[in-house]
């Protein structure tokens, strides 16, 4: 045992060794096998969360990703001989094993790794790929191509396999007490809350000023749709008030808002709800001139929006929904402020002539800063907080955000997100005429004759 856990520490700084540096034997199989089960479930257990409940559903992803691991090391053996004893080479495998998964357990958490993934995993990568050649050269000696091939592709793939099962290996889980506790309360609450957005949503419509007179007006809606983090309803709310110096639109202003500790001071922010207020503030607008400024916030995949108040199940938004109730609505002028990992995919699927859309992210990247220490996200600090107040058109305030955010992520080391603009003809046109000041004196003069 001590001479396999010498040899394997050997390989982990990729020494050269014989094949006669290892005891291969089923014992020290086994024993091999449990040490590692043994230092998992230790790390595991050394970085548990305080309060937090063993699991044994992480042994079960365990176990799926040791049997994906056992039929890589099969196949690399039958790729250097068809007779050639598969225990020749886990052995080596389960010896370095140990040593290898305190590496890479240790340094994961490391603030290098954190600002530099993509550099990180291609060192990982590359030490895996020598790591694979060293084992294979003392499991059997000469290595045959083949088997180097194989060990290349079950090396190369691995972190596509992993990410794509997505299994969780946790036996210690944080709060599962406290948030089922806290689910049964939710789902106390949720009918009569989901049953009364409807008057909620119709009340806070009512209070927004009517459009009136022959000069365009800007009405705002902001929908910040993780009530998780605070950080969003910062962010819609922020929003609301840049846009209201920008165009006047203080007081022709909504808010649907999700938020774990508050769900009394504004309507929630769902997919029925956001469609029901957009057709009851259509109502309020002249839809032939009056320009509605949308801002969504919150975390975001490519299929869509997240939409979350704690446990009360909700629809996420995507951008056919996001379409679907605009459209239905009657809401023609539209800005459109997505600030969203992937919000690239809101792009294509709303653009029109008469669309003016503005998105975190592209639609294959993440943006960053959501974190909920934070007063504005990446994207709302510079392009809402750095940008639209001193810029005298949205164009040139995103073309100001854009160059922030890259060279922040730049200096962060963080890959790009890609911040995406696409501006219809039309509303170009639109916005050149509320933007210098000519729709706020027209209506201006519409007030004074009255």
């Amino acid at each position: 045992m001590l001479r396999n856990l010498s040899s394997g520490f050997q390989l982990l700084l990729l020494r050269r060794l014989p094949p006669e540096s290892f005891v291969r034997s089923f014992d020290q199989l086994l024993i091999l096998l449990l040490l590692n089960l043994l230092i998992w479930a230790g790390l595991d257990t050394l970085y548990a969360e305080d309060g937090a409940q063993i699991m044994l559903d992480g042994v079960y992803g365990w176990a799926c990703y040791l049997l994906l691991g056992l039929f890589g090391c099969a196949l690399v053996a039958r790729a250097q001989d068809r007779i050639t004893d598969t225990r020749g080479l886990l052995v080596p495998v389960l010896a370095v094993a140990p040593y290898a998964l305190t590496l890479f357990w240790l340094i994961g958490d490391t603030a290098v790794v954190a600002a530099r993934p993509w550099t990180s995993l291609l060192a990982a990568m590359v030490y895996l790929l020598v790591l694979s050649m060293r084992t294979l050269l003392a499991a059997y000696g000469p290595i045959r191509t083949r088997a180097a091939v194989v060990a290349v592709l079950v090396v190369v793939l691995s972190p596509w396999v992993l990410a794509t099962l997505n299994l969780d290996t946790r036996l210690w889980v944080a709060g599962d007490a406290q948030e089922q506790s806290g689910a049964d309360e939710d789902a106390a609450e949720t009918e009569p809350l989901l049953y009364d957005q409807p008057s909620r949503i119709a009340a806070a419509v009512e209070r927004v000023t009517a459009s009136g007179g022959s000069a365009p007006a800007v009405f705002y809606v902001g929908f910040a749709g993780d009530g998780d983090q605070s950080v969003f309803k910062r962010e819609a709310l922020f929003a609301q008030s840049v846009f209201a110096d920008h165009f006047d639109s203080g007081d022709r202003s909504l808010d649907l808002i999700n938020d774990v500790e508050d769900r009394d001071s504004y309507p929630l922010a769902t997919v029925s709800g956001l469609s029901d207020a957009l057709k009851l503030l259509a109502s309020r607008m002249n839809l032939d001139q009056d320009v509605l400024v949308l801002t969504l916030t919150s975390h975001g995949s490519k299929e869509g929006l997240a939409v979350t108040n704690g446990a009360i199940p909700l629809l996420q938004l995507g951008p056919a929904d996001l379409r679907q109730a605009l459209d239905e609505a009657g809401i023609k002028w539209r800005v459109l402020v997505v600030s969203a990992c992937y919000s690239g995919i809101f792009l294509e699927p709303l653009k029109t002539d008469t669309t003016f859309i503005v998105t975190a992210s592209d639609a294959e990247h993440t943006s960053f800063g959501c974190a909920d220490d934070r007063d504005l996200t990446y994207f709302g600090e510079a392009f809402l907080k750095d940008s639209v107040p001193s810029a005298k058109t949205l164009e040139g305030a995103f073309k100001k955000a854009a160059d922030l955010i890259q060279h922040r992520e730049t200096a962060e080391h963080l890959e790009h997100s890609n911040p995406q603009l696409y501006v219809g003809p039309a509303i170009r046109e639109k916005l050149a005429v509320l933007e210098s000041g000519q729709g706020h004196k027209q209506q201006d003069a519409v007030v004074v004759r009255r």
